[in-house]
């Protein structure tokens, strides 16, 4: 489209290109859903949530306590919680804790789990508690657990939280109540952890972590039991997940907070979800987890984003679960102290529940190289390893300036080329394009040329329109008006001209 301005010889025109079908990079999506409220109390799984129900259980737990309780946190920040074992130990009930080294957590600080104001919380726990507890760690310290009286009357939790504050109210975390097996199972775990793989010991809190030596007489329990895990002597955990999706008919769901794409279990996810099988993942959005979860999208699995997710579970149609600590990756599938529990029970159906809700209030969905058409709205953009906010417009303005034409008789000249983006596609369904052609104008210094004179009384006079010969030796017809564009045009032609410029008395 084309628009003609005579005052100001200039011409404006106008094109849509459409970009509906241009391919992006991989961006996630939003769905425009608002977090899922959450039914925090279960039978005998929990969910966090602002009600507390998951504190409120770990906390209950540690209240009916007579004898022992043996518990394992990557971190320990939650007043509650804190009060709990502090009471407990007041009443005399021995309790035993397992965390990860105090090395490991500053190494951690960058991650939004492990805030400078959390750790410090934590350290002031240690002051606290430090004499009413034995704490033990380790750098590889990462199961998730609280339990009772198990040589007694065993009660106990397995979470996919840490025991803070923001793990137990804001993130999307499980926890399973365990059976009175379950629970000495995992408390013979936590004990060969606690005397035979702890690496530092505190007891007074006057003093800093002192090390320590395996005790040499824990013997690691026998695999094959309900409970599985990840220590220098077994894979089970690993195992079960890779029998789990192997034994998968047609549908698979499973969330975790870290991925690696190299690593088998994610592998196995890519070929299940490639054979047909519905494969559903559940994960935080976090450029580390990218990579994975690209290949996983990429071989048909959904990939639903969260901000805060950081519960890790599997269902499969085969009726099972696991709910467990471990991320799937090389540290906590193939190294590390974690713990997870098989569920082929009604737990499975309430861990299902759970996972089905969060996944129907996603807030993101990660799409693979998608169709510019296809998306409107804000996204988050994956390039050069990085995750862009960004918003997809129906339609953007690009002025591609002003363009000389090559004659004032014809304002005329095709699109200029887009100018590249130097980063970010223009994210647009479709480009407004606008540009100007404008006359050319007389060059300076241009000498007029007259017609021959005709005879020694009749001096040389002007061409109508007049005629210029430019410094580079081009020959033009000038014009001043519209109307005199007719006439320069026979004149060009009469004079082998080269074009037609604006003179220095046009309106311009």
């Amino acid at each position: 489209m084309a628009t003609i301005n005579q005052e100001v010889w200039q011409k404006s025109f106008e094109e849509i290109i459409d970009q509906r079908q241009q391919e992006l990079p991989s961006i996630w999506v939003s769905t425009q859903k608002t977090t899922a409220l959450r039914d925090e109390r279960g039978n005998a799984v929990f969910e966090s949530g602002r009600n507390r129900e998951m504190a409120n259980a770990v906390v209950s737990l540690l209240s009916q306590a007579r004898e022992k309780v043996v518990m394992s946190s990557f971190l320990l920040a939650d007043k509650p919680v804190e009060d709990a074992i502090h009471q407990a130990a007041v009443r005399g009930v021995r309790v035993y804790v397992l965390l990860a080294s105090e090395a490991r957590l500053g190494r951690e600080e960058s991650e939004e789990e492990f805030e400078k104001r959390v750790l410090e919380q934590h350290k002031a726990m240690l002051t606290r508690l430090g004499g009413h507890a034995l704490f033990r760690s380790a750098p590889h310290f990462h199961a998730k657990v609280v339990v009772v009286d198990p040589d007694t009357k065993p009660a106990g939790v397995l979470l996919t939280a840490n025991l803070t504050a923001e793990a137990l109210e804001r993130n999307e975390e499980l926890a399973v109540t365990l059976t009175t097996a379950e629970v000495v199972e995992v408390t013979s775990y936590l004990k060969w952890a606690m005397w035979e793989s702890a690496e530092h010991e505190l007891v007074d809190p006057k003093d800093r972590f002192k090390s320590t030596r395996p005790l040499g007489k824990v013997t690691h329990p026998e695999a094959g039991g309900v409970i599985v895990a990840t220590t220098a002597k077994t894979n089970s955990l690993c195992a079960e997940v890779l029998q789990l999706i192997d034994g998968a008919r047609s549908r698979i769901v499973v969330s975790s907070f870290g991925w690696d794409e190299n690593h088998k279990v994610v592998q196995r996810l890519c070929t299940r979800a490639r054979e047909g099988v519905n494969v559903t993942v559940l994960a935080r959005v976090r450029p580390s987890s990218m990579p994975a979860l690209l290949s996983l999208a990429q071989a048909g699995a959904t990939v639903l984003g969260f901000r805060w997710l950081h519960a890790k579970a599997v269902w499969t149609d085969s009726g099972h679960a696991l709910v467990m600590s471990a991320n799937l990756q090389c540290d906590g599938l193939d190294t590390g102290f974690e713990l997870g529990v098989r569920l082929t029970d009604c737990r499975a159906q309430e861990v299902l529940d759970r996972l089905t809700i969060w996944s129907s209030a996603a807030p993101w969905r990660l799409e693979s190289k998608p169709r510019l058409g296809a998306l409107s709205g804000s996204v988050m953009l994956w390039q050069r390893g990085q995750l862009v906010d960004v918003d997809i417009k129906a339609s953007v303005d690009v002025d591609l300036g002003v363009i000389t034409a090559a004659s004032a008789a014809m304002l005329e000249a095709p699109r200029p080329a887009l100018p590249k983006p130097v980063d970010l596609p223009r994210l647009a369904h479709e480009l407004r394009c606008i540009w100007r052609v404008v006359a050319p104008t007389l060059a300076a210094k241009a000498k007029e040329q007259l017609r021959p004179s005709e005879g020694k009384d009749c001096p040389p006079l002007s061409y109508e329109p007049p005629l210029f010969r430019e410094p580079g030796g081009r020959l033009v017809v000038a014009v001043s008006s519209f109307r005199e564009l007719e006439q320069a045009c026979v004149l060009m032609a009469e004079a082998n001209a080269a074009t037609v410029v604006l003179g220095e008395g046009a309106n311009r």
